[in-house]
C-alpha cells in the first residue's frame, strides 16, 4: 500500500490531536456511483440471482427514499433497456462465477472519472487473492467493458439533468451527513494504525436502495491509489433513516453515521494487513467451517469467508479504539455491545491483547506490525469455545 508520510506521537499527544478537525475529511456524493445504482435499480427483473430481494429493495425503499423513487418516476421505461440487461448480467455473473457481489464495482467506478469523462483517474486493475490471476484479469475486462456501457448510458438519458434536478437532496444529504461526524476521528484513527491516508471521504448515496429497520444502513468501504502514489480512501453510504417529511436526507442518525464512517475507513487500514496472513490463518479456517461462526457470520452480514471474518472482527476493534482515543467513553461501550450482540465474540480477547501494542508503540510503530500477535487469537481458540460463546449471544 501506497501512504504518505505520517509520524507516531505517543498516545497522550494523539489524544489532544484528535480533536482538531480534520481538513483531510469530506462529504460528498459521486456521479458514477449513483448512476450505476441508478441502472441496478432498472436491472431487477432481468436478475437470475437474488431478484426477489431486488424487487422487494424497490418496493420498500420506493416509499421513504425520494432520489429512487424520482428515478423510477422519471427513467422507468427504460427496464427493458441494454443497460439494465447488462446491469443484470454483470450482476449475476460476478456472483455466481467469482463470488462476489456488487461492492467489488465501487472500487472501479472510482478509479474511472465522473461522468461524462471516459477516461481513468488511474490504471485500474482487479485482485483478489481468492483468484487465480488470469480469473482477476477476466473480472477486470468484465468491469472495465461494462463501464464503457454505463458511460454511454449516462450520456444517452442525460443522466446530468437528473442531478441537477435533485441538486437540493444530494447537498441536503451532505449537510445532515457531516453534522453527525464527531471532529478529528480520522486523526484518532491515524493516531491508532499509525499510518495515515491521503484523504477520507464520505459519499452518501440515496439511490443505494437497502431496506432501513432500526436504522440501519449499508457502507461499502474503499479506496484509489493516484499516480502520484497518494491514496483516497472512501465510505459509501446508503440512507438509514426513513424520509418521511420535508427537510429529512436519510442520514439524521448519529450513532449509525459514526460507526459506518469509522468502519468502513477501517477497512483500508486493517484489510491490506490481514489479507497478507491467508496462509497463517488455515487452523482457523477449519474451525471457522467445521464450528458454527460460518453459518453465523453469513447470517450476521454475508461474512461466508474466514479471511473475512477476521477483518471484520479487527475493524470493529478499531471502531472502539477510535471512540476511547476520543475519550468518548459511552460511543466506545455502545460500539461493544452492539458487536457482541451481532456475534463478533473475539471482540473481548482482541481488547485485551491489543493492551500490548497501545503500551508497546515504540516497538509496534504501526497496527500492521501488531497484527500477527492478534491472529494467534483466532488461531488458538477451539471449535468448542466458539460455539459456546455463539450460544451465550442467543441467550
Amino acid at each position: 500500500m501506497k501512504k504518505i508520510f505520517f509520524v507516531f506521537v505517543s498516545l497522550t499527544s494523539t489524544l489532544s490531536f484528535s480533536q482538531k478537525k480534520s481538513p483531510k475529511f469530506s462529504v460528498a456524493y459521486n456521479k458514477n456511483i449513483e448512476t450505476y445504482f441508478l441502472a441496478e435499480i432498472l436491472s431487477a427483473d432481468h436478475r437470475k440471482h437474488n431478484k426477489d430481494f431486488e424487487l422487494y429493495k424497490i418496493k420498500e425503499c420506493y416509499d421513504y427514499q425520494p432520489v429512487v423513487k424520482n428515478a423510477l418516476k422519471k427513467y422507468e421505461q427504460l427496464k427493458n433497456s441494454d443497460i439494465a440487461v447488462a446491469t443484470a448480467r454483470i450482476n449475476d455473473l460476478l456472483l455466481e462465477k467469482y463470488g462476489s457481489g456488487n461492492d467489488i464495482l465501487m472500487k472501479p467506478l472510482l478509479y474511472h472519472k465522473e461522468f461524462p469523462s471516459t477516461e481513468w483517474i488511474n490504471e485500474y486493475r482487479y485482485d483478489s487473492n481468492n483468484l487465480t490471476k488470469e480469473q482477476n484479469e477476466e473480472v477486470t475486462r468484465l468491469i472495465k467493458n461494462y463501464f464503457s456501457e454505463l458511460s454511454k448510458f449516462y450520456n444517452k438519458e442525460n443522466i446530468e439533468q437528473f442531478f441537477a434536478e435533485n441538486k437540493s437532496f444530494y447537498d441536503g444529504g451532505i449537510k445532515e451527513y457531516s453534522q453527525q461526524i464527531p471532529s478529528g476521528f480520522t486523526n484518532a484513527m491515524e493516531g491508532l494504525y499509525g499510518e495515515a491516508f491521503n484523504s477520507y471521504t464520505v459519499l452518501i448515496s440515496p439511490m443505494m436502495m437497502w431496506p432501513i429497520e432500526d436504522n440501519e444502513g449499508r457502507g461499502i468501504g474503499t479506496d484509489v491509489i493516484l499516480k502520484s502514489g497518494a491514496q483516497n480512501i472512501y465510505e459509501i453510504a446508503s440512507p438509514f433513516v426513513k424520509v418521511q417529511k420535508e427537510g429529512q436526507f436519510g442520514y439524521d442518525n448519529q450513532f449509525q453515521a459514526r460507526f459506518l464512517s469509522v468502519h468502513e475507513f477501517g477497512h483500508s487500514f486493517v484489510n491490506k494487513e490481514v489479507y497478507q496472513y491467508k496462509d497463517k490463518l488455515e487452523k482457523f479456517k477449519d474451525l471457522f467451517e467445521k464450528s458454527n461462526l460460518k453459518e453465523t457470520m453469513i447470517k450476521t452480514g454475508g461474512y461466508g469467508d474466514y479471511q473475512t471474518c477476521v477483518a471484520e472482527h479487527l475493524v470493529r476493534l478499531g471502531e472502539i479504539e477510535t471512540a476511547k482515543i476520543q475519550k468518548d467513553f459511552e460511543r466506545a461501550e455502545k460500539l461493544k455491545e452492539y458487536h457482541l450482540k451481532n456475534n463478533f465474540i473475539f471482540i473481548p480477547l482482541l481488547e485485551e491483547k491489543l493492551k500490548d501494542y497501545n503500551s508497546n508503540r515504540k516497538k509496534y510503530k504501526k497496527f500492521g506490525d501488531f497484527v500477527p500477535q492478534l491472529l494467534e487469537i483466532f488461531e488458538n481458540t477451539n471449535i468448542e469455545f466458539i460455539n459456546n460463546a455463539l450460544t451465550q449471544n442467543k441467550k
